[in-house]
């Protein structure tokens, strides 16, 4: 019998959850939150895969499977001209944090007190958040088994942020932004 899948922490959920080519696409990648957090932290904040895993508690081998997974899924949809959609995956958020107070970087705490900037090597941090109810973490598990299932309520413009209520029927992708004409997103 196998092990049971471990959640991996992530800090930041994304603001954005919709990228859509400029062109009429039919086809949709999930990309899980979990995948965007290793995306975040090894190639946006070029972070050392070791030092990344341990940030989102994984081990090595494993944050390596994640972010292959992610940056194939990015691929695919840049070369084919799909939708990205960020949402769901095995994850848990942690307010215990850190931040550095040269180069702004946040990041999470699994294990240990850091004395460093896993980003800058700065000794200048400070602890931003900790734990105050004991245990308590948000758990998602993507669509389904009661937690936030059902259509989006909302639509939103990727470009200027405008909500307006979803149609019934009419996938929010197909809608355009009455404000600014941009591409709409389902919004939770």
């Amino acid at each position: 019998m196998p092990r049971p899948r471990r959640h991996r922490r992530i800090l930041i959920k994304p603001p954005i959850k919709c990228f859509k080519p400029d062109i009429e696409s039919d086809g949709l990648i999930k990309v899980t939150l979990d995948e965007f957090e290793a995306i975040r932290l090894k190639d946006y904040h070029n972070i050392k895969q070791k030092k990344a895993a341990e940030i989102m508690g994984v081990s090595q081998p494993t944050f390596h499977r994640i972010i292959k997974s992610a940056r194939s899924k990015i691929a695919e949809a840049l070369v084919e001209g799909k939708t990205i959609i960020l949402k769901g995956g095995d994850y848990i958020t942690d307010r215990k944090r850190y931040k550095c107070l040269d180069c702004q970087f946040e990041w999470i705490s699994p294990k240990k007190e850091y004395e460093k900037c896993p980003e800058c090597g700065s000794e200048n941090i400070t602890m931003i958040g900790e734990d105050i109810i004991p245990g308590r973490i948000t758990m998602q598990r993507g669509m389904g088994r009661g937690m936030r299932a059902g259509p989006p309520r909302a639509c939103k413009c990727i470009e200027c942020g405008y909500e307006m209520p979803k149609t019934p029927g009419v996938p929010c992708r197909s809608e355009k932004c009455p404000k600014c004409g941009g591409i709409m997103c389902a919004a939770d």
